[in-house]
């Protein structure tokens, strides 16, 4: 029998848990590197997992919208019709992992069940991409669907009546400034009347009340406002004016001249009455086009009031020549106008054609007008002569009157040149009242009508 030293048997012992340790540390390793490999797996499937969740939240959203418009279409029973035929259910998995703290040899089984919306989606993708290619089935995509999809009649009035009402607020609001504006306006002439200055900026904002930079800000702000009135109504500015063409005014004056009409029509405008600004407008569009018009059509310039009656008079010609078959005299447009006879004749008379004094008349004879037209402001030799002698016995019959009766005469009458008074003045001159005046005349004249003076007369009242 050997017989084993102390120290040998305490070497071995050493030994034996040496190489004991070395397999428990490769072990432990070994089981590490599985546990950070699976935490690791799993970290990055649950990152997988979040970002199909994150990025499928637009696609399923998309998804749901098609769903509805399909509806609203009455074709979302042939969608899934033809969905059910091309996608096939997908079963749960099962699917072994390792856990988390589980050895390399020693694994846990661990069911995951898979709604398949990944599969499903990618087989919707597939399914897309394959309906581009087809040209046939280009009319089902979701592009044309939704180019297809038109809101409800009702939605488009409710649209439409919300952003007119919004529209007439808005005019309603630049008016209100442009009213601002119109007052400061008015007192500054005011300003300007009183003091015969250009007002300051000062001035006018202590007349006013205000500070500059407030004055300031109302001007800026109303003068932006009358722009936006402007180009909000051009459309409308246009459609009216268009009925005044070829009356010889250009279009672009009639276009200006109704944008005038709009911003003194924005001036009067009352929010309160319940009208909206782009109909109160049009009367003053209309307006203003017309005053133009009467002003700078004719060569001769006529009063507004007596343009319009001759417009109103063509207009009753017009008719009454189609209606009757003849041509309407003054009496029949009087009464069915309602004007008088006198406004028909003076209106006749503005209707007459303006020609050229310069204008040449005359085949082959070179003559103007104005070398054959009579000039009326020039008197002729007798007639000057006769008027001298009819001056000189006038003043010879005044001669047998009183000078007070003389002098009221001559003023009366604007004698030797001067410019006829009337009574009131005559009496200031003399400190008297108009009614004594009055009997001054009065005897005058009844001297000067006897047999004498009308002989002498009467030879200048034949010759008139």
């Amino acid at each position: 029998m050997a017989i084993v030293r102390g120290s040998d048997l305490y070497g071995l012992h050493y030994d034996d848990v040496q190489v004991v340790n070395k397999e428990v540390d490769s072990t432990y390793l070994t089981s590490l590197q599985a546990t950070q490999t699976s935490r690791f797996k799993l970290l990055v499937e649950t990152l997988d997992m979040l970002e199909d969740m994150y990025a499928g939240t637009d696609v399923v959203r998309l998804e749901g919208d098609i769903l509805k418009q399909l509806e609203r279409l009455g074709a979302l029973r042939y969608f899934h019709a033809c969905l059910s035929s091309t996608v096939q259910s997908v079963p749960a998995k099962l699917v072994e992992e390792p856990g988390v703290n589980d050895s390399v040899t020693g694994h846990s089984s661990k069911l995951v069940f898979s709604t398949g919306r990944k599969e499903l989606r990618k087989l919707r993708r597939k399914r897309v991409s394959e309906n581009e290619n087809d040209s046939s089935m280009q009319e089902f995509g979701l592009e044309t669907i939704s180019n297809n999809i038109k809101p409800p009649k009702l939605i488009r009035q409710s649209r439409s009546r919300n952003k007119r009402l919004k529209v007439a607020k808005n005019e309603a609001e630049l008016s209100s400034s442009v009213k601002l504006v119109a007052e400061l306006e008015k007192i500054r002439l005011i300003l300007e009347a009183e003091t015969n200055e250009v007002a300051t900026l000062s001035s006018w904002a202590e007349a006013t009340g205000l500070e500059k930079k407030e004055l300031l800000h109302h001007l800026h702000y109303g003068w932006h406002c009358m722009d936006e009135l402007v180009r909000s109504t051009r459309s409308l500015v246009l459609y009216i004016a268009r009925n005044y063409r070829g009356l010889g005014v250009s279009f672009d004056d009639l276009i200006q001249a109704g944008n005038l009409g709009v911003l003194l029509g924005a001036e009067r405008f009352d929010e309160s009455r319940g009208y909206k600004f782009s109909t109160y407008v049009q009367y003053w569009i209309r307006k203003s086009i017309s005053t133009l018009i009467a002003r700078h059509a004719r060569g001769i310039r006529i009063p507004c009031s007596l343009s319009k009656g001759i417009n109103h008079i063509q207009k009753a010609r017009k008719y009454l020549s189609i209606s009757n078959g003849n041509h309407p005299d003054d009496q029949e447009i009087a009464k069915f106008t309602g004007l008088s006879l006198a406004k028909i004749k003076s209106a006749s008379e503005c209707l007459r054609v303006v020609g050229s004094i310069d204008q040449k008349f005359g085949d082959g004879i070179s003559i103007k007008y104005m070398e054959v037209t009579v000039d009326t402001s020039i008197a002729n030799p007798e007639e000057a002569v006769t008027r001298q002698h009819m001056v000189k016995d006038l003043y010879t019959l005044l001669n047998g009157l009183e000078p007070r009766e003389i002098q009221v005469l001559m003023l009366r009458f604007g004698l030797k040149n001067s410019q006829q008074k009337s009574l009131e003045e005559i009496g200031v001159l003399f400190g008297v009242s108009k009614e004594w005046i009055r009997k001054i005349e009065k005897g005058a004249l009844t001297k000067l009508r006897n047999e004498d003076c009308h002989k002498i007369l009467s030879h200048y009242a034949r010759m008139q």
